[in-house]
């Protein structure tokens, strides 16, 4: 292995209340900052990761506090995974399977982009229920 790859597995942790998804957002960014990544592709990577949170507390979790959210961050030089899991209400199935692009804005009476933004700036997304919970699985290509 090349002396100057390095691969990193980092877990991040909050409780489902909204005000706390900006320090997990810091976080982030401080990730980022710290493993160089151009400011587009971990401006990109925080918006992900920010819609993603918001719709586990506002949605999977209704807006109650006193839940976990977890996320995981897999770096390589070629890629990020983030790993966003929680014990809530399961996603439904038309907003995660054979997504077409952003919503319709007539049919939205309030919200519904967070998965259209996410799956436009990903290069890759899966969800699934198990065990578990829920985990949305979200990769974005860096190299």
């Amino acid at each position: 292995m090349d002396a100057d790859y390095r691969e990193y597995h980092i877990r991040l942790s909050i409780d489902s209340r909204l005000e706390q998804v900006r320090i997990l957002s810091g976080a982030l960014r401080g990730i980022g900052q710290e493993l160089a990544l151009s400011e587009d592709k971990l401006g990109q990577l925080e918006l992900i990761l920010v819609e993603a949170v918001n719709n586990v507390i506002e949605h999977a979790y209704q807006l109650q506090g006193g839940n976990d959210v977890h996320v995981r961050v897999e770096y390589s030089p070629q890629q990020m995974h983030l790993v966003i899991s929680d014990h809530g209400h399961a996603m439904p199935e038309e907003l995660h399977a054979g997504f077409n692009g952003m919503p319709d804005p007539e049919g939205l009476p309030e919200g519904g982009w967070g998965m259209g933004l996410i799956q436009a700036l990903a290069d890759s997304t899966h969800y699934i229920r198990d065990a578990q919970g829920n985990h949305l699985y979200v990769s974005k290509q860096l190299a």
